[in-house]
């Protein structure tokens, strides 16, 4: 499931990629209301979740008519979820009658905020949302992006190392580095205390080897010691902010040489 979130509160995008990246929601965020159609569109959401900022509701009402009004079924249609402070029964009247599918404190704790957009989302459709864990790349040659990783065998106590190739909530592709003896590793075996480091954060998680081939070890995680998890849901959620940006650029790159051809086909067809 995919959910966009317009809100300018850093506080509150943060409590919401805690609450929903986790549980194998895909969170896109956008800070500016003239941007946020757009950015539907091109991450395919399916709840759009508005922060009423200020308690502005004229403005959170306006652009909720303007995606109901909107030619795409797949905007027009979207589920809606308020962020709100304090409201009242006008103010709620007003917003069901727009359509809107729900609302979120602005204070609600994360594990209600993830049980609510799901349930949101079962009303909508009738049927569960799919949740997977989005897996983003790391580049091991880049050194803004490169990150080291060690653990001990369960076997022989042999230290091995490696560095990070993928990363998501559910585990690691690793490419190992060094000598150690091949029977170190092998799949199924659950190994504990892997240690890496994510922006400046120390990581330690557990998992099992699910497979295992000369340089490449992938786990997949039981454990993510406190803290981890909110960590690698950061770093996803930012390399995903990041993949999405470069695509839109891309996007409007293809249509804008789009016009400029059409433009072109225009001008010769009066020059003839």
């Amino acid at each position: 499931m995919n959910v966009c979130i317009y809100t300018q509160s850093n506080y509150i995008r943060n409590t919401f990629i805690n609450a929903l990246i986790p549980q194998g929601i895909s969170l896109f965020h956008c800070e500016h209301y003239e941007e946020l159609i757009e950015k539907i569109i091109s991450t395919k959401s399916e709840i759009v979740i508005l922060d009423v900022i200020q308690e502005d509701f004229d403005a959170a009402f306006n652009l909720i008519k303007k995606i109901r009004a909107h030619e795409f079924e797949t905007v027009k249609k979207i589920g809606v979820v308020l962020i709100i402070g304090a409201i009242g029964k006008k103010e709620i009247t007003a917003a069901v009658e727009l359509g809107v599918n729900g609302f979120i404190k602005s204070n609600a704790k994360e594990s209600f905020i993830a049980s609510y957009i799901i349930d949101v989302y079962k009303k909508i459709t009738g049927v569960p949302p799919e949740r997977k864990y989005v897996r983003v790349s790391i580049d091991p040659d880049s050194p803004d992006e490169k990150i080291g990783i060690k653990f001990r065998s369960p076997v022989n106590s042999q230290m091995i190392i490696g560095v990070i190739r993928d990363i998501s909530l559910g585990g690691i592709a690793v490419e190992l580095v060094g000598t150690f003896p091949p029977d170190s590793l092998s799949i199924g075996l659950e190994v504990k205390n892997i240690q890496f480091i994510l922006e400046g954060k120390n990581i330690v998680v557990s998992g099992i080897v699910v497979a295992y081939r000369e340089k490449f070890c992938a786990f997949r995680f039981t454990d993510i010691v406190e803290g981890g998890s909110e960590a690698i849901s950061h770093f996803v959620f930012k390399k995903m902010s990041l993949l999405s940006e470069s695509k839109e650029e891309a996007e409007k790159g293809s249509a804008g040489q789009s016009e400029v051809v059409e433009m072109k086909k225009e001008d010769k067809e009066k020059e003839g």
